[in-house]
Parts: structure tokens; C-alpha cells; sequence
């Protein structure tokens, strides 16, 4: 057996007292002064060579420096925060930003974080932002998608989004968002049951979407027509084009009208009863009876359209209650790039009740609009619409192939 001599045992028991004193006089050394904030960064290990002097409430930060054992209070912008001590030492303190800690919009909010110990304190220059209003889909490209389906919505706030709830609960967390946060691209998820707006969950809070998504699966005042044959809401009145669903117009959600006449279209032909160049909805309720003398910019008419052939000219004629008196006007192309417009797949097209003008019997879009919902309607609640293919244009029209569905009233604003 190895044997320690004497001289051995005296040599150890001195190198456990140096490290011992050596132990105490960093103790003494690190609590000699006040603490020190040098930074702040995030606590993911990834990042943790970004430091930065600002952020939202609610996040974890890690405060890096010296002189932090013995830490008793932590502030932030005079909040008391709380801490886990287990997770601190001498030089980093791991702590949550309360939500409710005071923003920089806050008359005299001191803008600092601030650390007590029991040797001293230090601060560190730091502004809470305020955070952004509540996300907000404003728009889509097409508000019935079916699954599967690529939508494209837009809005304000969308950054820092992580998740979409469609109506029925189901959810998606897969989709991209630009860098400005005011477009959102999603692949529509299997599932979605019932109508409603969407909601959204995100890093900084939660909103929801301003109109109604798939509102063609529990229709109410307001919805038309879907063309649906035995529904309530079918809203057809047999003729003016080709009701089917079988003409090549995919991820549709039923029967639609399809408006395509059988030959060009002369230039300044405005025949649209003819050929398969209307869209003919029958009567229905707008908007509930109180809602009549409202200001009309507060409703739009909007319908899903697919164009399967380039429209070059010629316009969409649009007729309330068969008056041709007020008049709205839809030509995309004009506003194309190269002045052609085709959709891939449905789009919804939105038309605010107060670009339709009062004129003469031709649209003129120098006319003042209607004064209210119930000038559109004859003074009842029960209307018709005649969405009509007129050729306006100085060419000919040499084809067009498009379809219409769930042709709606609805309030945005």
C-alpha cells in the first residue's frame, strides 16, 4: 500500500487552505463593489451573441455583467420582476418581462432595468416597446377557398404570427408571412367546418379576420345566391347564363353560373341578355330590415370569380334590382399587368356599395353614388342583381370564359 509522508499530508492540507482562501477572496473580490450591467441578449443559446437595449414585454432576457450574487430586488421600469435565484450567478440573471411592466408610452416611465443587491444596485438603459395593435386580415383572394387550395390574405400586424384558426377550431402553422407583416400565404387546411372569421395567435397577441371565411357553408341574410338547386339561398332566376358545375372551373365549392358566349363579341356590343353573358341572381334580403337607411359605404357586394381565358376588354356590367339608373363597373384587366387578366383557380371580387353611380342608362362614373342601401333596393329589403357581360371597349372581344359564385351583400366596416 502507497504511504504519504508527513511532508505529503502538510503539502496537501496547505493547498486546501490556499484554494480555500483563494475561494474567499473571489467571493470578497466579486462583492467588493456595486453590480455592473454590461448587456442584455435573449435566452436562446442561439442568440446569444445579439445583444440589444429594447423589446416587447413578455419575453426572457438574460442580463449579463458582474456582481449579481446577492441579488434581492429586480426592476424593470420600476415593475418588480420576479426571479428564480437557482438559475442565477454572479454574472447573468435569467428573468421574464412581466406583461404588464410599464412601456416607454408611459409619462415618465423611468426606461431602465434595475438590480439590488445586497451590496449595491446598477441599472441599464432599456425602453419596453409598445406593443403592435392586434393582427388583422383585411383581405383575401379568396374568402371560400376549398382544402388544399393556396390563399393569399392581407392585412396589418401579421408579423410574429404562429398559428391560423379557421372556423370549427381547425388550425394551421404552416404558412409565410412577408417581411412587412401585411401578407400572409397559407395552403388551406382538410376540416374546416361551419363559417366564421379566422383567427390568429402570434408573438405579439392575437386578432382576427374583418370578414367571414367559407361563408357559403351557413349562408344568412345578406348571401344571394349559391346556385345550389333546393337550398334557400339559391337565388337564381334560370337564365342569363349556364348553370353547372362540370365546366372545368376546379376547387369550386358547387354549382356556379358560367358566362362565356358561344362567339366574339363586337366592339360596343352591349347585348348581354344573349349568348350566355349574364349572371341573372333573383330577389333576396340585403341587409336586415334596420340596416336599410345606413350609409351604403358600409357594405360591398362580393362574389367568387375564375377566368379561365385571358380578358383583354370589355367589362362586367353590374345592375341592383334590375335599375339601370345605378350602375358599378368591374374591369381587372385595366389594371393587369399587360392588361390581361386570368385567375388561377377562384378569386373573390369585392365591389363597395358606394362606387355603384346614379346615371342615365349607361354607367357613368362621374354619377354621385346612391344615397343609401334602400335607393338600390327600391325602398324594400328584396332585391335582384345583373352581373352583365358588356363589350365597352373600341376592339372586339374575342372570348371569355369565366364563372361566378356566391354572389353576396356584406358589411365591411
Amino acid at each position: 500500500m502507497k504511504k504519504y509522508s508527513s511532508n505529503t499530508n502538510i503539502f496537501i492540507l496547505f493547498a486546501v487552505l490556499a484554494g480555500s482562501l483563494l475561494s474567499l477572496s473571489s467571493c470578497e473580490k466579486d462583492n467588493d463593489g456595486p453590480p455592473v450591467i454590461n448587456e442584455v441578449r435573449l435566452l436562446d443559446p442561439l442568440k446569444r451573441d445579439s445583444f440589444f437595449t429594447e423589446s416587447l414585454a413578455g419575453i426572457f432576457i438574460v442580463i449579463q455583467g458582474n456582481g449579481f450574487s446577492g441579488l434581492q430586488q429586480l426592476y424593470i421600469n420600476g415593475l418588480e420582476a420576479t426571479f428564480n435565484s437557482a438559475l442565477n450567478t454572479d454574472n447573468n440573471i435569467i428573468v421574464q418581462i412581466p406583461l404588464e411592466t410599464p412601456t416607454e408610452a408611459v409619462p415618465d416611465v423611468p426606461n431602465n432595468i434595475r438590480v439590488v443587491t445586497t451590496h449595491g444596485e446598477a441599472s441599464f438603459a432599456y425602453r419596453i416597446l409598445v406593443p403592435p395593435p392586434a393582427p388583422l386580415f383585411t383581405w383575401a383572394s379568396n374568402e371560400n377557398a376549398v382544402a388544399g387550395e393556396v390563399v393569399t390574405f392581407r392585412g396589418t400586424d401579421l408579423a410574429g404570427l404562429t398559428q391560423l384558426v379557421f372556423p370549427g377550431g381547425t388550425t394551421s402553422n404552416t404558412f409565410t408571412v412577408n417581411p412587412a407583416g401585411t401578407e400572409l400565404v397559407v395552403s388551406i387546411p382538410a376540416g374546416i367546418t361551419g363559417s366564421d372569421t379566422i383567427r390568429m395567435n402570434g408573438q405579439f397577441g392575437s386578432g382576427k379576420s374583418m370578414f367571414v371565411y367559407d361563408n357559403y357553408r351557413a349562408p344568412k341574410t345578406g348571401f344571394l345566391a349559391n346556385f345550389e338547386d333546393g337550398d334557400t339561398f339559391f337565388g337564381w332566376q334560370y337564365w342569363g347564363g349556364n348553370k353547372t358545375n362540370s365546366a372545368g372551373f376546379a376547387a369550386n365549392t358547387g354549382n356556379y353560373i358560367q358566362v362565356k358566349p358561344s362567339s366574339s363579341i363586337n366592339a360596343g356590343d352591349g347585348g348581354w341578355y344573349a349568348d350566355n353573358r349574364a349572371v341573372m341572381v333573383a330577389a333576396g334580403a340585403w341587409v336586415p330590415n334596420d340596416q336599410l337607411a345606413e350609409p351604403i359605404a358600409n357594405y360591398a357586394l362580393k362574389f367568387e370569380i375564375s377566368v379561365k381565358t385571358p380578358w383583354k376588354n370589355g367589362s362586367l356590367i353590374i345592375a341592383p334590382n334590375g335599375n339601370f339608373n345605378i350602375l358599378a363597373r368591374y374591369a381587372p384587366w385595366e389594371t393587369a399587368p399587360g392588361n390581361e387578366f386570368k385567375t388561377t383557380g377562384w378569386r373573390t371580387v369585392t365591389i363597395p356599395l358606394n362606387t355603384f353611380h346614379v346615371g342615365t342608362g349607361n354607367y357613368d362614373p362621374a354619377g354621385p353614388p346612391p344615397v343609401n342601401i334602400a335607393a338600390m333596393t327600391g325602398g324594400g329589403n328584396s332585391a335582384t342583381m345583373q352581373i352583365m357581360l358588356y363589350n365597352d371597349s373600341e376592339t372586339p372581344l374575342p372570348a371569355f370564359d369565366a364563372a361566378v359564385d356566391n354572389v353576396r351583400i356584406v358589411r365591411i366596416k
